[in-house]
């Protein structure tokens, strides 16, 4: 389990160079906002599935009429699941059944490849793998928690198949999903906004190892500016979310650009760092710095959660309400994603 991290990204790297329907699905499911930035290499029937996956309109007989074709050499619309996917998104009403008769008639991979498609199949698939022990048994039912699946079982299961060695979209979408859960699980349960909430409001604790007291003939680590607020947490977030990553540019609005100073992108997740120092009168200035920046983040459409990390060692703020004011969910033209102000001194 050490290295399916690892694995998961090459071969997320290697799926992303194909511009084939499958990527557009990998995309669908897992970085939907990214979908636009591709283009793709498609036969014209791929071209409808495309729009579904982009949940673009098209009239649903124009999906119609490649279900109505006759079967070739026993290939049908629904033979490549990818493409069918697609085609079910532009047709739901029209296809259901077809996606049922489809669900029934899969392994247990594509079950949860499909149930991703259609999250209404989950309870479905929910109750039909409760007494299944295969390898991708146990992995669907560590991630549906249907009930309590050891490391050591998890482990198990990935050595005695050579799963890794040929990972297609609906693998690599299953085990990124086990590979969540594994990471909740060694973190004693806790969900990503529980760890990232911890990590914060334990700031001041956690440095003073390395601000006071150090060993003989070792220097204190200086904190002088938000800068090396930043780098420290990076270096504490980073042994938690391998994925985290540093500066960011978001588009402009108007004539000013905000850069994102840490981002958990599969959990949705921004973090901005500021540090209040020693020449700073009060917390005026940064509440609206933060307003502004605020306006920039509706450009991340796939944002969430946006933690505002304020490090106030000189004790500056006069009154700290001043900062929670700033909580809530933020609206704007259909977008909405939740801030929460924590601030350490």
């Amino acid at each position: 389990m050490v290295y399916l991290r690892e694995i998961l990204i090459h071969n997320r790297e290697k799926l992303v160079q194909i511009k084939n329907i499958e990527l557009a699905s990998y995309l669908y499911i897992r970085s939907f906002e990214d979908l636009s930035n591709f283009t793709f290499d498609l036969s014209p029937e791929e071209e409808i599935a495309l729009i579904g996956y982009r949940k673009e309109k098209i009239n649903s007989s124009e999906v119609m009429k490649i279900f109505s074709k006759v079967p070739i050499k026993g290939i049908s619309a629904t033979s490549n699941i990818y493409k069918f996917s697609g085609l079910y998104l532009s047709a739901k009403n029209e296809l259901h059944k077809s996606l049922e008769d489809k669900f029934e008639q899969s392994d247990w991979k594509q079950k949860y490849f499909l149930s991703k498609i259609e999250p209404s199949l989950t309870t479905k698939l929910y109750e039909e793998i409760q007494q299944e022990n295969n390898p991708i048994a146990i992995f669907v039912r560590a991630i549906l928690n249907i009930d309590s699946i050891t490391m050591d079982e998890l482990n198990n299961a990935l050595k005695s198949t050579s799963l890794l060695n040929n990972i297609d979209v609906q693998l690599q979408v299953l085990l990124e999903d086990l590979e969540h859960i594994i990471l909740q699980v060694r973190f004693t349960n806790k969900n990503a906004d529980e760890l990232v909430r911890d990590v914060l409001n334990n700031f001041s604790n956690a440095i003073q190892k390395i601000i006071t007291g150090r060993r003989l003939n070792h220097a204190e680590f200086q904190i002088e500016d938000e800068y090396d607020v930043q780098d420290i947490l990076y270096v504490i977030l980073k042994s938690v979310f391998p994925n985290l990553r540093e500066e960011d540019p978001i588009p402009k609005v108007g004539k000013k650009s905000t850069k994102i100073d840490l981002i958990i992108r599969e959990e949705k997740i921004l973090i901005e760092v500021k540090m209040i120092k020693l020449k700073d009168s009060n917390e005026t200035h940064f509440i609206e710095q933060l307003k502004v920046d605020f306006e920039s983040y509706h450009e991340c459409q796939w944002l969430r959660k946006l933690y505002c990390f304020v490090y106030d060692p000189y004790k500056k703020t006069r009154d700290v309400s001043n900062f929670k004011d700033l909580n809530g969910d933020r609206i704007k033209g259909g977008h909405d994603f939740n801030v929460e102000v924590i601030v350490v001194n």
